[in-house]
């Protein structure tokens, strides 16, 4: 699906003791991992490790290094939709962000039990 065998896995990582509290956080660094397709996978509710993984289009990815008001560091991964032309305009993204499908690109950070897998290009 990524069209190589040279993939670069990453995932979003929070260290601290208050990783699921609810905060402002501080941006420090935004770099850009990756553009073009990749897969998204997403952890299942199930006794084993399970995961829903599907394509993410055409994107940008990006590591956002970030830190929360009690200290917690966080290295997110960002996903940011290039075309979201056949998205629903019902869909969240569109009502909070008040814009029409296919206009404007359309931005995510992954939670930390998510996967992101991307097409590696050695420098």
């Amino acid at each position: 699906m990524l069209g190589t065998n040279n993939v670069k896995v990453t995932a979003t990582e929070v260290q601290g003791e208050n990783q699921m509290l609810l905060q402002k956080y501080t941006i420090e660094e935004v770099e850009q991992i990756g553009e073009g397709v990749n897969m998204v996978c997403h952890k299942l509710n199930y006794a084993y490790a399970v995961h829903f993984c599907h394509g993410g289009g055409s994107t940008k990815t990006f590591m956002v290094s970030m830190t929360g008001v009690d200290g917690t560091k966080v290295k997110a991964v960002s996903i940011c939709h290039k075309d979201t032309s056949l998205w629903n305009p019902k869909g969240l993204p569109f009502v909070v962000l008040n814009v029409k499908p296919g206009t404007t690109p359309i931005c995510h950070f992954l939670q930390d039990d998510q996967i992101a897998f991307l097409p590696y290009e050695e420098a």
